[in-house]
């Protein structure tokens, strides 16, 4: 607003500035008057120079989507007074916040009370929030199973504590592997985690039944969305090619931006390292490092990914 008064100002003063002295009073009048029509004409095109050109704080492209995603928080006891402050301030532009996955550090003990905090902290968002699994909470605990039927006690269907109005779907196989579509966006959240490959055939199984439900939500919905994000928690590495070589493939064949958002890694991560280069894969800091990352999806055909660390 500085820039625009302080051109409305030029132009009046441009005015004052004007020969207009050398002149009799009668011719003054005359002057002013036939000058008026053109100055409002020109402190219009002022006006609607500086509206094009500023570009105003929190403001989103019509149709576009907003959310906010964090991962690999808390991690530790100033983690535990941070992530409830980030909760708290998550701006209410959001569509729905998603946590990524690995509630605590690895070389913490699975105890439920561990489960129950954090729920009690995401619990509070403002926005709905989804949480996909994470290697630290589920695979990596010294008893797997403790820590999965811990994670469905407190986290399964976590977005149904609000009154939200998106059409969410669930994987009957694997339900907490979710879907919705929102603006011509898909929005995909897998079990897909790092960590200890605990069991051999449940990670076959668990791979293929995260590219099934890819599948088919790319079969009911692709060609009604421009766009469409993936959530995993997992950095990808050989041991996941059982899922990402098939997506790479339904990716080439469908064709539109498709961004595949993880944590695992703690570091920010964009790059494109799968065979599909319309596959953006971004890597989101570690909680305790960065507040939750704004992405906005716009229905830009070639970048509709945008990206805000809001640091």
């Amino acid at each position: 607003m500085d820039g625009r008064a302080a051109r409305i100002r030029a132009t009046i003063a441009c005015l004052h500035e004007s020969p207009s002295s050398d002149f009799p009073i009668p011719m003054q009048r005359r002057f002013f008057t036939r000058l008026l029509p053109f100055t409002l004409v020109c402190l219009v095109a002022a006006c609607r120079f500086t509206q094009s050109q500023e570009t105003q704080p929190g403001d989103t492209p019509a149709n576009a989507v907003v959310f906010y995603a964090m991962g690999d928080v808390p991690y530790s006891p100033a983690d535990d007074q941070l992530l409830p402050r980030q909760i708290a301030q998550l701006p209410h532009d959001g569509l729905f916040a998603v946590h990524v996955g690995d509630i605590k550090p690895g070389s913490a003990p699975c105890d439920e009370a561990v489960y129950r905090k954090v729920s009690g902290m995401l619990g509070q968002s403002p926005l709905p929030m989804f949480i996909i699994p994470g290697d630290n909470e589920w695979n990596d605990c010294t008893d797997p199973a403790a820590g999965w039927a811990y994670w469905q006690e407190y986290f399964a269907r976590f977005d149904e504590r609000w009154h939200h109005q998106l059409p969410v779907f669930r994987q009957l196989e694997r339900e907490e592997n979710f879907s919705f579509v929102h603006e011509g966006v898909l929005f995909i959240g897998l079990n897909l985690v790092g960590g200890a490959l605990h069991d051999a055939d449940e990670w076959r199984t668990r791979l293929a039944q995260n590219i099934d439900w890819t599948r088919r939500n790319f079969g009911r919905f692709g060609n009604h969305v421009h766009a469409a994000v993936i959530f995993g928690h997992a950095h990808p590495r050989p041991d996941h090619n059982g899922y990402f070589n098939p997506l790479s493939t339904l990716a080439t064949e469908w064709g539109k931006p498709i961004l595949y958002l993880h944590g695992d890694g703690h570091r920010w991560l964009k790059d494109r390292p799968f065979a599909a280069k319309n596959i953006l894969r971004v890597q989101v800091d570690q909680g305790g490092i960065a507040p939750p990352l704004k992405v906005t999806v716009t229905n830009d055909a070639d970048e509709p990914f945008h990206f805000d660390r809001r640091k």
